[in-house]
C-alpha cells in the first residue's frame, strides 16, 4: 500500500512539475511573440511615417490619393494592427490602435491639404498654413507614438507580459 501511495505521489509531482514547465515556457514563448510583433509594428508605423512625409517633402500639392495609397500599404500596418489586438493587453492594444488612427489623420491630411512638413514659417512673414496643418495632425501621432512605446515597454519589461 506505501509503494502504491508512494508511487502515486511521485507520479503526481512529476505532472505538477511537467504543468509548471510547460505553463512556463508558454509564457516565455508569448512574451518573445510580442516583443518581436512590438518591434514590427513600430518598425511599420515609423516607415509609413517617413514615406508621408517624404511624399510631402516631394509635392507641396495635396498628395496623390494613389501615392498615400501604396506608402500606407508598404508596411502591414493594418495586418500588424490587428495582431497586436489579438496578443497584446488591452493597454497596449489601445495603444497602438490610437497610434495607428493618428497616422491615418496625417495620412488623410496629406490628401487634401498642402502641408509643409518642415514646420517652419516664412522669416518675419505670416506663419506657413502648411506647417500648421502639419504639426497639427502630426504632433498628435508623435504623442501616441511615445505613449504606445511606453505600454510596449511596460508590457515586455514586466518578464512574461502580463
Amino acid at each position: 500500500m506505501s509503494t502504491l501511495i508512494g508511487g502515486l505521489v511521485g507520479v503526481g509531482s512529476t505532472l505538477l512539475a511537467e504543468s509548471v514547465r510547460s505553463r512556463r515556457d508558454r509564457g516565455h514563448q508569448l512574451h518573445q511573440l510580442r516583443r518581436q510583433l512590438y518591434a514590427r509594428y513600430l518598425e511599420a508605423l515609423t516607415g509609413t511615417d517617413s514615406e508621408l512625409q517624404l511624399l510631402a517633402v516631394r509635392r507641396r500639392a495635396p498628395v496623390d490619393g494613389a501615392d498615400l495609397r501604396a506608402a500606407w500599404r508598404g508596411h502591414s500596418l493594418l495586418a500588424l494592427n490587428y495582431e497586436i489586438a489579438l496578443v497584446a493587453p488591452s493597454p497596449v492594444a489601445a495603444a497602438a490602435e490610437t497610434a495607428y488612427r493618428a497616422l491615418r489623420e496625417v495620412r488623410n491630411l496629406m490628401g487634401t491639404t498642402v502641408v509643409t512638413v518642415s514646420g517652419s514659417g516664412p522669416e518675419g512673414g505670416d506663419p506657413d498654413p502648411g506647417a500648421a496643418a502639419w504639426q497639427g495632425v502630426h504632433r498628435p501621432y508623435a504623442d501616441a507614438l511615445a505613449a504606445l512605446r511606453t505600454a510596449m515597454r511596460a508590457d515586455v519589461g514586466s518578464g512574461q507580459g502580463h
